[in-house]
């Protein structure tokens, strides 16, 4: 044992042999090392640390940001999209549309199903009309041959031995078979109309029902806000593509419900932990751990989702403005006022740990028993005490150079390139679904700012004569069967009859009103009509047809953005967020520059599903701004619009009013930092901190024992 204790110190010894320069030489740096003879270290003085007590602690921080309390929102059932009533920016009260789906598809079929039913009213009318006919005749029938028989009965023989009697019987059999079958047919006549009005209700309710669920599938369409708020979030998607259900669309958060949105901590984690909370520009706020549920943790992983923490904070006084960037700090685990000495001065043998205790030149082989460990320093409950040298070669020294640690605030600026924007531009399209139709003129220009009410384009409809005829001639013909059917009701005072006249008439009058929306329909569009812009916008795409060209019912002609609808957009992978200030740059073409104020109206992406993540921020300038901006550029370039760049500048994740530790002046040692104090003895000390965040000179302190004034090592 001896022998081996000689060689760890000769070891020791000669590694401590080095020169280690200032107090920013790091462990593990490759200095070439110089053969060094293992001598036993008599009468060498080597390098030591006094064992003091300190606070052992094991702390994790997480970064977030203040967000709103956010509700996404998607359809039902896959549907085709179409527009948002709702931008991001917007203010938006419960019960208010977000966005809505394509209904043309839906309003067509909505119509197959009616002008079925208008055709089954139709058949079911000239049924009923052929139905009352025939039944009178059945009835007349039946009347007289119930009369025959029943005359010819009168005049049976009394009994059959009357001569007479062959005579009767060869009369009457006829007679009562003449009679029995018009019942029949009378009864078979009944009968068939009792099926085919069974069959008719059920074929008409049917598609009544079909055109209800129709309906409530356009409603579903149209998905409204459940809170007042604000939309932080859209999706980037175009009219008439093709949205599977359960796709985040629009988001809406509530401005006035504060949360942060970080990155992911385990309900275990904080569980156990001994205390977490915010930082929030050098303030510390109480925070509620959301618990996520089983169900939301595994839907997010299935989407590859990112998967995060909410934290509800507590702000009575509303200090914290939204976008804000927020630590969490979670102190796990806490040994105060533990006598520590370096963890890589304790070594193990069989007989357990140890470290060397310089006494005068001497070294000493000294049994310990440990308790907590952090990075850099292990505690030690028996063996050692306070002050004594342990032998241990630090990786650092004094050095020469000293300064205090001060207040202030760690920046981090955004820089980059930003772009016109529309999420909601809407493309009009020709209205007419009759006739045939031809583009007659289009009006104005790609990239051209247009006025409400200015001409867009003209469309030539030239209509149907035959087909608006072929209607005009069924409503006539049911307009007589109709004048019939009141003529024959005015005739009868037949009860079952006069029901079934009041039905027949009720389904031809409903018949000829389909006709007339028809042909409503069809004359609707005649001539040329003008289209115009339904608001002040940029047209930023057009056809390319021709004038002249034939079109079809909802062909494209224009796409339009209405000027408020438009933004700067801004690629960003998570710096900005709701409610960040930012500075948008014009450069003109003589070398000046316009600087405007914008604010970000989306949501960081950890307030938001992968559906609404798009890498992507937007930029809300005021309206008369964005004009400017909009008519600041629309060269054309390879056939595409080289709409000018913007500068977009912000200060953002900046802490204020934080403890801050100058960059060249921190140590690390495994996952642990510290900056180099000078003790009391004028010997170089190791205070630990946990960094919140840094910017390009600072650490800024979120957890230690780094106080405001503390004088530490430079260089």
């Amino acid at each position: 044992m001896m022998n081996k204790r000689k060689i760890i110190n000769l070891i020791l010894a000669g590694s401590l042999l080095l020169t280690l320069p200032g107090c920013q030489s790091k462990k593990g740096e490759e200095d070439i090392m110089p053969v060094v003879e293992l001598i036993e270290p008599v009468g060498t003085v080597l390098n030591y640390e006094r064992a003091s007590f300190r606070d052992l602690t094991v702390v994790s921080t997480y970064s977030g940001v203040v967000c709103p309390d956010t509700v996404e929102y998607t359809y039902e059932s896959d549907l085709a999209f179409s527009s948002y009533a709702s931008l991001p920016g917007d203010k938006i009260s419960a019960g208010a549309p977000l966005f809505y789906s394509e209904s043309e598809s839906i309003d067509d079929d909505v119509e197959k199903v009616e002008d079925e039913n208008a055709k089954l009213v139709e058949d079911y009318a000239d049924y009923l009309e052929d139905y009352v006919y025939d039944l009178n005749q059945a009835k007349k029938a039946e009347y007289k041959a119930s009369v025959n028989y029943q005359g010819i009965k009168n005049y049976e023989p009394e009994n059959e031995d009357d001569p007479m009697y062959g005579f009767w019987a060869s009369s009457v059999m006829p007679s009562e078979s003449a009679y029995k079958q018009s019942v029949m047919s009378r009864e078979k006549l009944e009968q068939s109309y009792i099926e085919k009005q069974e069959l008719f209700e059920l074929d008409y309710n049917y598609n009544l029902k079909r055109i209800d669920r129709l309906k409530e599938k356009e409603f579903e369409g149209s998905v409204s806000s459940t809170m007042d708020g604000v939309v932080v979030s859209v999706g980037y998607y175009d009219s008439g593509d093709h949205i599977p259900q359960g796709t985040s669309i629009a988001a809406v958060g509530n401005p006035d419900d504060k949360e942060i949105k970080c990155e992911f901590v385990s309900k275990s984690i904080v569980n156990k932990a001994l205390e977490y909370y915010a930082i929030i520009d050098g303030k510390k706020y109480e925070v509620a751990y959301e618990n996520m549920e089983p169900e939301e943790y595994r839907r997010l992983l299935q989407k590859n989702d990112a998967v995060y923490t909410t934290f509800k904070i507590a702000d009575p006084d509303n200090e914290v403005d939204l976008g804000k960037l927020a630590i969490i700090v979670v102190v796990e685990r806490k040994v105060t006022n533990a006598l520590c000495v370096p963890k890589d001065a304790v070594n193990k043998d069989e007989s357990g740990f140890f470290v060397y205790v310089l006494d005068g030149e001497e070294s000493v082989y000294t049994p310990v028993q440990t308790g907590m460990s952090d990075s850099g320093y292990t505690e030690i409950t028996y063996g050692v005490k306070e002050g004594d040298k342990i032998l241990y070669d630090a990786p650092y020294d004094l050095g020469t150079k000293f300064g205090k640690v001060q207040k202030g605030e760690v920046i981090n600026n955004f820089s980059s390139d930003g772009y016109l924007f529309y999420p909601s531009a809407e493309w009009i399209r020709n209205p007419a679904k009759s006739g045939t139709c031809y583009l007659k003129e289009m009006c104005v220009d790609r990239y051209e700012q247009v006025t409400a009410g200015q001409l867009l384009c003209k469309v030539e409809i030239v209509s149907d004569d035959v087909e608006t005829g072929r209607i005009g001639r069924k409503i006539e013909r049911q307009q007589e069967r109709l004048v019939d059917l009141y003529d024959q009701k005015s005739k009868t005072y037949d009860e079952d009859e006069i029901n079934s006249l009041d039905r027949a008439i009720r389904e031809r009058e409903r018949s000829i009103e389909h006709l007339e929306k028809q042909l409503e329909k069809l004359t609707r569009y005649t001539g040329v009509i003008e289209i115009k812009a339904p608001y002040d916008g940029l047209v930023i795409d057009r056809s390319d047809l021709k004038d002249g060209e034939l079109i079809g019912y909802d062909a494209k002609l224009l796409q339009v953005s209405a000027n408020e609808s438009s933004y700067i957009v801004v690629e960003d992978k998570g710096f900005l967020s709701y409610g960040n200030d930012v500075t948008v740059t014009i450069k003109d073409s003589n070398g000046g520059r316009t600087e405007l104020s914008g604010k970000v109206v989306s949501l960081n992406p950890y307030g938001l599903s992968k559906d609404l993540s798009l890498g992507y921020t937007l930029v809300k300038i005021s309206d008369e701004d964005m004009e400017k901006l909009s008519q600041s550029g629309s060269d054309m370039e390879n056939g595409y619009w080289s709409r000018n760049r913007y500068s977009v500048t912000a200060t953002a994740k900046n802490m204020k009013n934080v403890l801050l530790i100058p960059k060249n002046a921190a140590y690390k040692t495994g996952n642990d930092t510290y900056v180099i104090t000078k003790g009391e003895n004028g010997e170089a000390k190791l205070v630990k901190f946990y960094a919140g965040g840094a910017d390009n000179a600072n650490y800024w302190v979120a957890y230690g024992d780094i106080t405001e004034g503390m004088e530490i090592c430079l260089e």
